[in-house]
């Protein structure tokens, strides 16, 4: 095992701590870089994220321009980039699915981990992550994919064992994997579809047009969700119109095409992978106590967790008159807005010993 080094770097007055380290895997050295959550304690447990990226880029460049270690902070993840052979995933055979078996076998022996495990991946990384949800050892809790692929191949010959929560962003000017998808390559939007029918959802999507909050990047965004699953695992598809090869919400790339920046992917990845893990741990009381909801900006209905007992959600309008108020039951709750109307609304979740949490809810239902 090579000494780990630790790297501090300042790039665009932006300071990063990470290590780098690698395992002795099928004969070789594989290189990775590992994000522990501020304030790491290994008395507490942690979801374990793998992040990988794309065809031809690197481990630490998909750290810099996924700009995910801010949302592990807050959400409280591990998080492993992981470096590819020559920069390029084996995406036909078994090398780097027993690779990262190995590699998640490692980070948890050394660090304490909950049963939580995401993959996400840019590009080639987000075809990996389809591939991981087919055949790796290890289950997986969530995936997230960004101008990736899913492979008619694996859809005919998948091992998934049950359902798979998925999130998928994908341009439709994308010229490098095509939305329409091509031989072989399943579009985008039938890969969501191919993963409802698997997760048992409603066939048809609720279709929200995203409002426009920057009309200077040449996109607009669409979310299609499949909701009802079995598990409660939804699929959800961010159609980015006019969108590149690109990842919404980072530094725009002219060579990659329109970046989208009226979301952002990793904000939406770490809210989507966190209520995952709730639902699967049943954590009443997790170490980062604090509300999570989903998603924002909403349509008919959100996904919230207040980690409290005796809970209680008011929501206002911009006016502060109260248009909603509804007591929390359970872990993770549905709650229905269907009938609020577009704009800014504010939210306080209460509950015991006066605890209150404040924040902002954007409604736009968007269209069919």
């Amino acid at each position: 095992m090579k000494s780990i080094l630790t790297l501090v770097l300042i790039l665009s007055n932006i300071s990063i701590f990470c290590q780098i380290d690698s395992i002795y895997d099928q004969g070789v050295y594989r290189t990775f870089i590992l994000h522990l959550p501020e304030n790491y304690n290994s008395n507490n447990e942690y979801p374990l994220v793998l992040n990988l990226h794309g065809l031809g880029s690197t481990a630490f460049e998909q750290l810099l321009y996924s700009a995910f270690n801010e949302v592990a902070n807050e959400e409280e993840f591990i998080v492993v980039y992981a470096d590819a052979i020559d920069n390029n995933w084996d995406l036909f055979g078994s090398r780097d699915v027993t690779f990262l078996s190995n590699l998640i076998d490692t980070i948890r022996n050394r660090y304490s981990t909950n049963e939580c495990l995401f993959s996400m991946g840019m590009s080639q990384g987000g075809f990996l992550s389809y591939k991981l949800a087919c055949e790796l050892d290890h289950p997986l809790t969530a995936i997230a994919v960004v101008t990736g692929a899913m492979l008619t191949f694996w859809q005919d010959n998948c091992g998934v064992a049950g359902t798979m929560p998925v999130m998928h962003f994908h341009g439709t000017d994308d010229n490098t994997v095509l939305y329409e998808g091509t031989f072989g390559i399943s579009p985008a939007e039938e890969t969501a579809q191919w993963w409802a029918n698997n997760n048992s959802c409603d066939p048809t999507p609720t279709i929200t047009a995203l409002p426009d909050i920057d009309p200077n990047d040449e996109s607009t965004a669409e979310r299609h969700q499949y909701s009802n699953c079995d598990d409660n695992a939804d699929v959800v598809l961010y159609k980015i119109i006019n969108g590149g090869h690109t990842w919404p919400g980072a530094i725009h790339i002219p060579t990659l095409g329109v970046t989208n920046q009226d979301i952002n992917a990793s904000e939406l990845i770490g809210d989507f992978f966190a209520l995952q893990c709730q639902r699967t741990t049943a954590i009443e009381h997790p170490a980062h106590e604090t509300l999570k909801f989903f998603p924002n900006p909403a349509g008919n209905e959100i996904y919230i967790n207040f980690p409290f007992d005796d809970k209680l959600l008011v929501i206002f309008d911009q006016s502060g008159r109260k248009v909603l108020e509804h007591d929390i039951s359970k872990a993770v709750e549905t709650i229905d807005i269907h009938h609020l109307m577009d704009g800014i609304y504010f939210m306080i979740t209460y509950a015991e010993d006066n605890i209150a949490t404040f924040s902002k809810l954007v409604i736009c239902h968007g269209g069919q």
